[in-house]
Order: structure tokens, then C-alpha cells, then sequence
């Protein structure tokens, strides 16, 4: 790793660090860092119940999903060479949403719904991706995943006109139980994309090359597929989905510390986690009692992203992933 990407490394964590800070203080009341502190002797006060029962299983899962929503985006663009590509683009998370949404009205009693609805939708929309023409053009692949992003959601949106269950795609209300399973998911899926992270960077040569030196491409195609779809789907269970960190982190990620994925996939990460701590904590102290959800404010800040991102020429073919 080069001096340069150590500083980066450095100014994410220093961010990562005083956006916790702030997270445990800010919200509907302050709470300063005296109080914080009096609150661990004090288990009965309400300073205790708002920051142990509240606050911090806020900040955790926000950390994990914003690392693993990163991450996925990375590998997905890795595997398809095309800047944008990413599970909520893609329709993947749109389509474990709906299965999930599926799942809560008519299986009510399948242990670990949620997850398992989830993850059978995000297993048919690749399917439906990878199959045909799509793979073929970064045009199409993405026409096609939202297209399928769409569908999904119309398909949702029919679905729950009638229910009182719907996903806000919020970090509100996430409970100690909610915040352990992401964070079992996360960081199992996280510390896998971290040893094999090698293997993206395998991908930036053509499969002819692979071939000829014996390496088995579609294994490490599919195998990065399933995990970013994995990671991607494991936190729309949870909290539901949330678009653009895929492709903003990694693209940042790639002109800050370089292209190669071992350096990018850890990066990613904690600037993922970063970066949805920080909009979740803007979202729930900018308009106080009242909040923004976390997938509103991604959309905020990740739209104009992605719209510049193209117009300044740096898209499908302007900008590479390798």
C-alpha cells in the first residue's frame, strides 16, 4: 500500500471516528459526552436507554450495512467491468424486498423469513440478469437491471397496497436482535470478500488470458457474484433497500487509494460504513422530531453522483474499473 492510500486510509477512519462520536450524541435530545460517560453507571436513566437501546444499535447496524452495501457494488463492478453496476441499480435489492415483503404475508411461520425470502429474490433477479444478451453490453446490463429494478418495485407496491407491513428502507427502530443478525451476516460476508479480494483483480484481464493460465473464470465470476449479491441482500432483509453506496464508494474508492481490489474492497468498506453513518445521522437531525430515512438521503446524495459521473464522460466507457 503506498503512502498516499495510507493517508486516505487514515482521513476515513479519523471521519469514522468523530461521526460515531457524534452519532451517540445527537438526535431528538443531545445527550453530551459527560452523559454519555454517566450513563454506563447509571443503567436505569433514560441517557442509558437512549444511547445502549437506541443509539448505538443504530450506529452498528449503519456501519455494517453501509460496509457491505460498498462492498458488493465493488465486486459487482468487478465482475461485469462497468463502473455503475450495483445490486440496488440492478434490481437485486428491489427484488429481495419484494420477496420479502412476499414472504411476510404468506409465510409467516418460515424461521428466518426475512433473510430467506430475501435471498430466493435476489437469486432469481441474477439469474434473469446473467441470462440473454445483457452480459454482453454495459448498455444493456443496465437497461436491463432497471428495467428489473422497476418491476420489482411496481411489483411491491401491488403487493403491499394491502398490507400493513411495508419496508421505509430506515435504521429506525432497529432492535439489539435486528443489529446482531447484520452483524453476522456482515461481517461473515465482509472478512470472505477481504480474503479473496485477489480474485477481482484476476478479472481485469481477458478471459482468453485466464484461461491460457489456468485460472478458472467462471468460478471466480459466479463466486464474486453470490457474495456481492449476499452481502447486498443480507441488508435489505434487514433494513430494506438502499441505492447508490455501491457505486459511489468504489468509485471514489478507485481514484483515492488505486485500482487494485485489495486495497479498493477495504477501503470501500469503511468508507461505506462511513458514509451511511453520516447520512443516517443527517437524515435523523436535520428536521428534529421528525426524520429522512437512510435510502431517501442515499438517493439524495448518490443521484447527482451518478448523473455527473456520466455526464462528465466517465461512464461505461469514459471511466474503468480496472
Amino acid at each position: 500500500m503506498t503512502t498516499h492510500a495510507n493517508w486516505w486510509y487514515g482521513g476515513v477512519l479519523v471521519l469514522l471516528v468523530l461521526t460515531v462520536l457524534l452519532a451517540l450524541m445527537a438526535g431528538t435530545v443531545w445527550i453530551g459526552p459527560a452523559q454519555v460517560l454517566r450513563a454506563l453507571g447509571e443503567p436505569n436513566s433514560q441517557a442509558f436507554v437512549t444511547v445502549f437501546s437506541l443509539r448505538i444499535p443504530r450506529i452498528l447496524s449503519s456501519l455494517i450495512c453501509g460496509g457491505s452495501l460498498a462492498v458488493a457494488g465493488a465486486l459487482f463492478q468487478a465482475v461485469f467491468r462497468n463502473p455503475i453496476a450495483d445490486p440496488s441499480i440492478l434490481g437485486i435489492s428491489a427484488a429481495a424486498d419484494f420477496f420479502k415483503l412476499g414472504g411476510a404475508m404468506l409465510l409467516p411461520w418460515l424461521p428466518g423469513r426475512n433473510w430467506v425470502m430475501a435471498m430466493v429474490g435476489g437469486l432469481v433477479a441474477l439469474a434473469i440478469l446473467t441470462s440473454g444478451r445483457a452480459l454482453a453490453n454495459p448498455y444493456w446490463l443496465i437497461i436491463v437491471g432497471v428495467a428489473l429494478d422497476a418491476t420489482f418495485v411496481g411489483l411491491q407496491q401491488l403487493l403491499s397496497s394491502g398490507a400493513t407491513t411495508i419496508s421505509h428502507s430506515t435504521f429506525n427502530g432497529l432492535t439489539w436482535e435486528d443489529t446482531t443478525t447484520l452483524l453476522i451476516l456482515g461481517v461473515l460476508g465482509l472478512a470472505v470478500a477481504l480474503v479473496i479480494a485477489p480474485w477481482a483483480n484476476y478479472l481485469k484481464l481477458t478471459d482468453s488470458a485466464l484461461q491460457n493460465v489456468g485460472v478458472p473464470v467462471s468460478v471466480i465470476r459466479w463466486s464474486l457474484l453470490l457474495l456481492g449479491m449476499y452481502l447486498a441482500v443480507s441488508v435489505t432483509a434487514v433494513v430494506g433497500a438502499i441505492p447508490f453506496v455501491g457505486i459511489v464508494v468504489p468509485n471514489i474508492a478507485r481514484r483515492l487509494v488505486g485500482h487494485d481490489y485489495q486495497t479498493v474492497l477495504p477501503f470501500s468498506m469503511l468508507a461505506g460504513a462511513w458514509l451511511m453513518l453520516a447520512a443516517d445521522t443527517l437524515g435523523r437531525t436535520v428536521i428534529v422530531p421528525s426524520e429522512i430515512s437512510a435510502a431517501t438521503m442515499m438517493a439524495v446524495i448518490g443521484g447527482p453522483f451518478v448523473i455527473i459521473l456520466l455526464q462528465r464522460g466517465r461512464g461505461f466507457h469514459g471511466m474503468s474499473t480496472r
